[in-house]
């Protein structure tokens, strides 16, 4: 991470590839050194490092994206190399605030890991599952990023596609055409079975400050307009509390809220906007096999 942050400390913008360049000639590494892969075969050793030092310089605000897929280096960062240390490693990284939020992160298992007392390392498997965790909390924020960047229809598009994929309805050309309001109130609607004998009827808007009970309240209005009684209401942000405690107090309505961290968390689930890189399979020893041999 250092080489990175030193590469990057003229100020110039630099896309992942530049940056792969100027830190493989600031360490004069090899070729045999720049095409060594990761077990995985996928993935060259070198760019995956670097990848994952853009990440935690990025998290840390040592550097910045000044626009989609180019980074510069950050006041704080020019900082930090002004009185650089020997390495910049997570310890050190640490003692930024924006860092240690997206390392600490809430998790759905808060369980700690079973820790050696001796090297305080975590198992092969628990490296695997911490990876993956890793990589999951790095991919929802990236998601989100690029959810937000959309136009509003795109948006209100995405969320019917996002329905769709969670089962509801038949397929997208079922949803695809219909009206979506321009007033705040039903932006599109969705069958809640193939025959389409209820219909689910979405609020979906890229919200940039926590939203309130007004914004509820005026979509149970418009569901009320349209005789209906369930309804969801997804954003970008999130959901201040009198928000939902509106929703705890309408009884003869069924409305779900989802904030862009659920979004991102069911976008993941059901591969909408996100596609399979790569599957690993864990192998186990079969003890039923070899106790049939010694039977």
């Amino acid at each position: 991470m250092l080489p990175l942050l030193q590469v990057m400390g003229n100020g110039q913008e630099m896309t992942t590839n530049q940056m792969r360049s100027a830190v493989a000639e600031l360490l004069s590494l090899s070729s045999e050194a720049l095409s060594l892969l990761l077990p995985s075969g996928t993935q060259t050793v070198f760019s995956n490092r670097v990848g994952w030092a853009r990440t935690y310089l990025f998290k840390a605000g040592l550097i910045q994206r000044p626009r989609r897929a180019t980074y510069s280096i950050s006041e704080s960062g020019k900082k930090v190399l002004l009185n650089p240390p020997a390495s910049i490693d997570e310890e050190f990284l640490s003692s930024f605030d924006d860092f240690k939020q997206f390392i600490d992160k809430p998790q759905i298992n808060k369980e700690k890991p079973v820790v050696s007392e001796g090297e305080k390392k975590l198992t092969p498997d628990e490296q695997i599952e911490s990876g993956i965790k890793q990589i999951q909390r790095e991919l929802k924020d990236d998601i989100l990023a690029r959810v937000k960047q959309l136009p509003p229809e795109g948006f209100e598009q995405l969320v019917l596609y996002l329905l769709v994929g969670m089962g509801y309805g038949g397929s997208i050309a079922d949803v695809q055409g219909v009206a979506r309001g321009a007033d705040g109130g039903i932006d599109g609607v969705v069958n809640q079975d193939h025959l389409g004998l209820d219909r689910i009827y979405i609020q979906a808007k890229r919200w940039e400050g926590s939203v309130g009970s007004p914004v509820i309240q005026r979509f149970a209005g418009s569901l009320d307009e349209q005789g209906a009684k369930k309804g969801v209401v997804m954003t970008t942000s999130t959901f201040s509390q009198p928000a939902l405690d509106c929703v705890n107090r309408i009884k003869d309505k069924r409305i779900i809220l989802v904030d862009g961290q659920r979004m991102a968390e069911l976008m993941l689930k059901h591969n909408i906007g996100a596609s399979i890189k790569q599957s690993i399979v864990i192998q186990r020893l079969d003890e039923d096999f070899f106790l049939e041999l010694e039977s």
